[in-house]
């Protein structure tokens, strides 16, 4: 799909661009950016064209519904299929030999990132200049209309999020002897004790550090008991009205 020149966008920047405020499943809300048809397929459009260099870039680690361009923009794996799969991984690593596990979260993930940040994420993992300043320029439209950081809710959004926390995924896994899981934002990292945890935690808080991030106070702790981590993770429900978690 191509997306519309710069010039060609309909709207102006006193064009506010709308939210809703809807309930989560588990408890608390959510705020969702309503981007009307034309600014989501322009969205998907351009976010489609690094969508590859993206993937290639995240491994395992990356457990979120991971995306694909297709003819008409971009689709993320079916939510309940790849929070299947989360659970599943996360069930299995509390089983096995590991004694500990930090939990983390970001801060205000998708308000946080900056357009700079996305740009530098998306040259770091090889995207080349043509299809990153597209999405700069989109992400730029949508902040003179009122957005901050990334909208919540529509798919493009995860993607751009992986590809800004993939360094997250290598500072983690060089800091435990476990297995380590991301959720977009939310990740867990098991460790044979304590001390590796506590590795982790000073590792997650130092790399979103160097992202402009901040980890959330609430939800970063480790723990000496994995099951409780899986009861955790296991415990999140679906996102409503929302492609991303």
């Amino acid at each position: 799909m191509r997306p519309t020149g710069p010039s060609r966008w309909p709207h102006r920047p006193s064009d506010a661009i709308p939210t809703v405020v809807v309930a989560k499943a588990g408890g608390g809300t959510r705020t969702l950016t309503l981007l009307d048809p034309h600014d989501l397929r322009r969205y998907e459009a351009v976010v489609a064209a690094v969508v590859p260099s993206v993937e290639r870039a995240l491994g395992r680690v990356a457990a979120a519904n991971r995306a694909q361009p297709v003819a008409t923009g971009l689709r993320l794996e079916a939510w309940p299929r790849a929070r299947g799969r989360y659970r599943r991984a996360v069930a299995s690593a509390a089983a096995g030999p590991f004694r500990a596990a930090f939990v983390g979260d970001v801060r205000d993930c998708y308000g946080s990132i900056t357009r700079a940040e996305v740009a530098r994420a998306l040259r770091r993992i090889g995207a080349v200049d043509g299809r990153v300043e597209p999405v700069i320029e989109t992400l730029r439209r949508f902040e003179e209309r009122g957005v901050h950081g990334l909208p919540v809710g529509p798919a493009p959004s995860a993607v751009l999020a992986n590809a800004v926390l993939a360094p997250v995924d290598r500072a983690l896994t060089a800091a435990v002897d476990g297995p380590v899981l991301r959720w977009v934002d939310d990740v867990v990292a098991f460790a044979t004790d304590r001390q590796s945890a506590s590795r982790a935690a000073a590792a997650f808080e130092r790399t979103l550090h160097d992202l402009g991030l901040t980890p959330h106070p609430g939800k970063c702790m480790t723990a000496a008991d994995p099951e409780a981590v899986r009861t955790r993770a296991g415990s999140h429900s679906g996102p409503q009205g929302s492609d991303v978690a």
